[in-house]
C-alpha cells in the first residue's frame, strides 16, 4: 500500500513540476539511447558474422594453407617437403579420426575458349567435397563426381557469372570449351552464391566467377604425379565442434609426420570465432562504459533535482510527518519520483537509440539489430540510476526532522 501511494505521489509531484522533470530526463534518455545504439550495431555484427559462416560452409572449417618455415633445417624430409600436396590430403582423409570431409584446392590460371571468346581465367581443380563443404550446389546438372576424380575426367563445372560470361543466354550443358588446348565438357552450372554484409558487394562473389575442374585432372595435366601434385590449400570439416582443438592439433600432427617440418598454416573458424568473441566483449564493455558514464551524468542531475525539490518542499515534508506520515512513507515517494523519472526517461531512450541506430547505420553502412535483450539491458541501467542517485535525497527527506522544517521559511 505505501509503494503504490508513494507511486501515485510521485506521478503526481512529475505531473506539477515538468520542467524539472524534463531536465532530469535528458541524461537518461542519451545514455539509454547510446546503450542501444551501441548494442544494436555489435549484435548485428556478430549475427551478420554467423550467418556469413552459415553461408559458407559453417563454423566447423578449418583452414589449411602452405606457409614457408623461413628456417634452415638439416633434416632430409624437411628440406626435401615441398608444401601442401594431394598425398597430404588423402592422409588426413585416411588417420584423422575427427575429421570428415577434405577438401583440397589446386589453381592454375588457363586460356579459355569458346567460339569467338578467348581469356585468361583461373581455375581451380577441386574434389567433391568441395560442394558439402561450402554449401554450394549445382543450379543445373551436377558437381564434379568421385568418378570424374578417379578417372581424371575432362569436365567442368561454371560459376552462374562464368558461364554467363562464356554462353550468354545460351545453355552451356553438354557444350565443350578449350582450356589450354583441351576440350571440357560443361556437365553443370553453380546456383548464385550471394551474402553481403551491406546489401551492396557480395561477398562470396568469388565462388561464382570459378571454373571446377577434378583435382586429379590439373594435376596430371600439368604433368606431375598424382600424389605429389601440390595444393594451394585444403578446407577440412570436424566431426563435433566440442573437439575443435583436438581436429586441429590431429591436422598438424599428420602433416609434420609427413613434411617433417611445420610449413603449414592450420585456422579453424571455431578458434577465430572464439578470438572474435574475445575482441567483440572489448568493444560491448567499452561502448557499455560510454553509456553508463551518460547515465552516470543523468543519475548526478537527477540527484540534484530531487535534493534541489526537497529543498523547495521541506516545510511539506515537515508537515507530513507532523501529522503522521513515516519515515519510510516519505522515502519510498522520492524513491518512487527518482525510479519513475528514470525508467520515463529509459522508454524515451529506446525510441532515441533507435533513431541514432538507423543514423550510424548508414553511415558505416553495417547492419543493426535492436534485440529484446538489448531493450532490457537500457531499461534496466535506466531504472538503477534513478535507483542509486534517488537513495539520498530520498534518505535526507526521510530523516527531517519536522520541527525544524516548519521553522524553515
Amino acid at each position: 500500500m505505501i509503494i503504490l501511494q508513494s507511486i501515485v505521489d510521485g506521478i503526481l509531484d512529475i505531473k506539477d513540476h515538468f520542467g524539472r522533470t524534463l531536465l532530469q530526463l535528458v541524461g537518461i534518455i542519451l545514455g539509454a539511447a547510446s546503450i542501444v545504439a551501441t548494442f544494436s550495431l555489435s549484435v548485428a555484427g556478430k549475427a551478420a558474422a554467423m550467418e556469413y559462416y552459415r553461408v559458407s560452409g559453417g563454423i566447423q572449417k578449418i583452414w589449411v594453407s602452405n606457409k614457408p618455415t623461413g628456417k634452415v633445417t638439416l633434416n632430409a624430409k624437411a628440406l626435401a617437403s615441398q608444401g601442401l600436396t594431394y598425398r597430404d590430403s588423402l592422409a588426413i582423409q585416411r588417420d584423422a579420426k575427427e575429421i570428415d570431409l577434405v577438401s583440397p584446392v589446386a589453381t592454375n590460371d588457363m586460356t579459355i575458349r569458346y567460339r569467338a571468346i578467348e581469356k585468361s581465367r583461373p581455375v581451380m581443380g577441386i574434389a567433391p567435397a568441395y560442394a558439402p563443404m561450402n554449401d554450394f550446389h549445382a543450379g543445373a546438372g551436377r558437381f564434379i563426381t568421385d568418378r570424374d576424380l578417379a578417372s581424371a575426367a575432362r569436365v567442368v563445372v561454371l560459376g552462374s557469372e562464368r558461364a554467363q560470361e562464356l554462353f550468354g543466354s545460351e545453355n552451356p550443358m553438354g557444350k565443350t570449351i578449350t582450356m589450354n588446348g583441351t576440350g571440357y565438357q560443361v556437365v553443370g552450372v553453380m546456383r548464385e552464391k550471394y551474402f553481403s554484409f551491406d546489401h551492396k558487394h557480395n561477398a562470396l562473389r568469388w565462388m561464382n566467377r570459378q571454373i571446377y575442374i577434378p583435382i586429379t585432372t590439373l594435376v596430371t595435366r600439368q604433368g606431375q604425379a598424382l600424389e605429389n601434385g601440390k595444393v594451394t590449400f585444403m578446407h577440412t570439416r570436424m566431426r563435433d565442434v566440442k573437439k575443435a582443438d583436438e581436429a586441429v592439433d590431429e591436422i598438424k600432427k599428420i602433416l609434420l609426420r609427413e613434411h617433417g617440418v611445420a610449413d603449414y598454416e592450420v585456422f579453424s573458424r571455431v578458434a577465430n570465432l572464439k578470438r572474435n568473441e574475445q575482441n567483440n566483449k572489448m568493444y560491448d564493455i567499452t561502448f557499455m562504459i560510454c553509456g553508463i558514464i551518460s547515465l552516470l551524468v543523468g543519475g548526478i542531475v537527477v540527484m540534484n533535482i530531487q535534493l534541489a525539490s526537497f529543498n523547495e518542499r521541506v516545510r511539506e515534508v515537515g508537515t507530513r510527518k507532523a501529522i503522521g506520515a513515516t519515515g519510510l512513507q516519505i522515502f519510498s515517494q522520492f524513491m518512487a519520483e527518482s525510479i519513475l523519472v528514470a525508467t520515463l526517461g529509459g522508454f524515451l531512450g529506446l525510441f532515441v537509440g533507435r533513431l541514432f541506430t538507423e543514423g550510424i547505420s548508414r553511415l558505416t553502412r553495417n547492419p543493426a539489430i535492436i534485440t529484446v535483450d538489448t531493450i532490457i539491458w537500457a531499461l534496466v541501467f535506466a531504472a538503477g540510476t534513478g535507483l542509486i542517485f534517488g537513495i539520498y535525497p530520498a534518505v535526507r527527506a526521510s530523516r527531517l526532522n519536522p520541527i525544524e522544517a516548519l521553522r524553515t521559511e
